[in-house]
């Protein structure tokens, strides 16, 4: 960020790194990436039972003989190369804006994994709409829209959840 400061377009290429620009994609930069996904989706599909195995209960997993570090590398591993491409066309913001915020909306509303995959899914959907169609109608820059957008929806999705919740004095946990 530093050397981008003495740039030419240093802050426009910062700009494009925090939240990208989606609109400039290219048609063969979406295939490349819906080709990048597809594979590791496939990768993580079969490797599903290690991956949660590991995640929900490591002991067992080292009981069984797993190797739970070479498990936890190609899962970090395969997560890497997703976001840094995704970085590449979304930007930083967009992108963790994605990858947090329908998970939270997973885990506040769902009960079982899968529940919780089908909220964040469908969470992360409706709000990209609502993103995007906010763009148009007010004429902002569509990747700041979509953050901005779940950035709101997720405080008024916890106030919704904290006003549902009995006067106990607990908060919800995360």
């Amino acid at each position: 960020m530093l050397l981008s400061d003495r740039a030419a377009h240093g802050a426009e290429q910062v700009r494009a790194m925090l939240v990208g620009n989606l609109l400039a994609v290219r048609g063969s930069e979406v295939v490349e990436v819906a080709v990048l996904y597809a594979t590791i989706g496939i990768f993580h599909w079969l490797c599903r039972r290690p991956f949660f195995l590991i995640s929900t209960d490591p002991d067992a997993a080292f009981r069984e003989g797993r190797r739970v570090r070479l498990w936890d590398f190609l899962f970090y591993a395969s997560f890497g190369v997703v976001v840094t491409s995704s970085v590449r066309i979304a930007g930083v913001l967009l992108v963790f804006s994605y990858l947090i915020v329908p998970a939270l909306a997973g885990i506040m509303l769902g009960r079982t994994i899968a529940s919780k995959l089908l909220i964040g899914w469908g969470f992360g959907t409706l709000v990209s709409v609502v993103g995007i169609v906010a763009s148009a109608a007010l004429d902002l820059p569509t990747g700041a829209t979509v953050v901005c957008a779940f950035g709101l929806t997720l405080v008024v999705l916890w106030v919704v959840f904290l006003a549902m919740k009995p006067a106990s004095g607990l908060t919800p946990s995360a």
